[in-house]
């Protein structure tokens, strides 16, 4: 099929994206992408004629985006609090309900140089949003894929964080060892259980690391870990944050004991509980 200029194929490759809730807004993305064109360069060119290297790329994109390829892999990127961050298919893809994390964690009244730990830090948002908040923190992010571990390394060099380290551990195995003790853990943890990825979108299923999702037959495996082993890596009067999935917070709570003070459910912008939060006892 031939174009007469970028503004006709824009047309009609938003016309394929049809299924897609910003179909005009996609088709722009994957034509920068295509184009390796800033948004800016995308409107001054709309009546530029179309190459057909132009149009192979982006025939290719087009391709695995209708055949349920998520467009942030596509692209190799995803904002996360403002911060633009590198993700492929090694990587979960940063949900923006998950910079409640973030916020919580923020407003705690915490010592300047504070040391925080992220566990399962995937691409480094979490790490590195609050690592860009607070100079001053000592984060630690860890994560048990050294594939992982190597994008958010890649991401904090593109932002210019130097106030964090990597390290690869399965949870808090590491840090037992060593015993290492902080300010904070935060973490968003595997979550769905067997039964949840079964019945999970293709677009999901099909593309982003099952390990990174599914906690095991119940879905509360890893928290009962976690939250176990963060007594022994948490500071007095320490603090925990963990998202968790619909339908958890109840039997999420009874994790928390005589060891644990101020535990508190936290509902996202769209009014579902999401975060936990709780304080270790003195």
């Amino acid at each position: 099929m031939k174009f007469e200029n970028l503004n006709e194929l824009f047309r009609e490759t938003a016309r394929q994206l049809s299924i897609s809730p910003c179909p005009f807004i996609e088709a722009r993305l994957l034509i920068q992408q295509a184009w390796e064109m800033e948004e800016t360069e995308f409107f001054c060119q709309l009546n530029s004629p179309v190459s057909e290297k132009q149009l192979k790329k982006l025939k290719s994109l087009l391709g695995k985006r209708l055949s349920g390829w998520p467009l942030a892999y596509l692209l190799g990127k995803k904002e996360f609090w403002n911060l633009e961050f590198e993700v492929n298919p090694q990587v979960l893809i940063p949900r923006p309900e998950t910079e409640l994390l973030v916020e919580k964690v923020l407003a705690w009244p915490l010592p300047g140089n504070a040391c925080l730990l992220d566990v399962g830090t995937g691409c480094g948002n979490i790490a590195l949003a609050l690592a860009k908040e607070r100079p001053r923190f000592r984060v630690v992010a860890s994560d048990i894929s050294r594939r992982a571990l190597r994008v958010a390394a890649k991401n904090a060099i593109k932002h210019g964080v130097k106030n964090i380290t990597f390290i690869q551990s399965n949870l808090l195995d590491y840090f037992l060892k060593e015993k290492k003790q902080f300010e904070v853990i935060v973490s968003n943890p595997p979550y769905l259980s067997e039964k949840d990825w079964s019945g999970l979108d293709s677009q999901i299923k099909g593309f982003e690391p099952r390990r990174a999702l599914v906690a095991g037959p119940t879905g509360l495996e890893i928290f009962e870990k976690l939250i176990r082993q963060s007594l022994n890596c948490l500071k007095t009067s320490g603090y925990i944050a963990l998202e968790f999935g619909p339908g958890q917070e109840k039997k999420l709570i009874t994790f928390f004991g005589k060891d644990w003070l101020e535990p508190e459910i936290h509902k996202d912008y769209s009014g579902y509980p999401r975060v936990l939060t709780a304080k270790r006892a003195s």
